[in-house]
């Protein structure tokens, strides 16, 4: 079996708010066409790592970070990236979903690229439909797609505002706990769609559902206290990990 090749690679990336240290170190690489999972107790900075990732955390007054993450090459926190166009190769989809309340449907999956200049009314439709469809979501607004985006239940929105960040083709797609806010079919109905956009794409999401992170990633990493203990295939984390912080974890023994 050939090895995948790495789209990103993150080489010792530190996080801070202010003095707390947040991030410690982190190492990893993500090959293409892949899930990693991120899991590990609250507030150990899973988030805050998977923000440094597409350049969200250092938005935040007082909050900085340091080391390398290469995207195809690339360090994405070299002085000449501009983050707003890192952002649609390193798209994000959060706990929470977020429509742009004033925009329908189908503005909201091309919004991206209006941003981009497009203006092709063919182009804009057919991407449309395409990342709806890759969102599993189309037969459900294909009739309604000039509605409001937030008419939408929490599941299918969640799905839209997956279907905006795939329209800038991103190369990586980050999710923070993407199935959260949701109830167990909508959740069910985002990790069959995680499956189908690895196909695609290098997935990295965040969850605290160690069942989710087995059920759907190849690799999983498992951090404590802003370092990473412990990374490789879901299925050696779960059933005979290295470090007994891990064991610990996934029995439930803390956490």
């Amino acid at each position: 079996m050939t090895s995948k090749k790495n789209v990103l690679e993150v080489k010792n990336l530190q996080a801070w708010f202010g003095k707390f240290h947040a991030v410690k170190g982190v190492s990893t690489d993500y090959p293409e066409k892949s899930i990693t999972a991120i899991i590990g107790p609250s507030g150990c900075g899973k988030s805050t790592y998977l923000r440094c990732l597409n350049r969200i955390h250092e938005e935040v007054p007082g909050a900085r970070s340091s080391g390398q993450a290469l995207l195809l090459g690339q360090d994405i926190f070299a002085p000449e990236v501009d983050p707003v166009e890192l952002r649609q190769n390193i798209g994000m989809v959060f706990q929470k979903p977020n429509p742009f309340p004033a925009l329908s449907i189908f503005e909201n999956v091309v919004v991206g690229l209006k941003l981009q200049g497009i203006k092709n009314k063919a182009k804009l439709l057919e991407t449309a439909e395409r990342c709806l469809r890759k969102a599993a979501l189309w037969e459900e607004v294909k009739d309604k797609l000039h509605q409001q985006g937030t008419s939408l239940s929490g599941g299918q929105q969640q799905r839209l505002c997956i279907a905006r960040a795939l329209a800038v083709n991103p190369p990586v797609l980050l999710m923070d706990e993407p199935t959260s806010a949701l109830d167990p079919i909508a959740s069910a109905k985002i990790e069959e769609l995680m499956q189908d956009l690895k196909e695609d794409f290098t997935v990295i999401v965040v969850t605290h559902n160690m069942q989710q992170a087995a059920r759907v990633a190849d690799y999983t990493s498992f951090l404590m206290l802003g370092e990473l203990v412990e990374h490789g295939p879901s299925e050696i984390i779960f059933t005979n990990p290295k470090q007994s912080k891990t064991e610990d974890y996934i029995t439930g023994r803390f956490g």
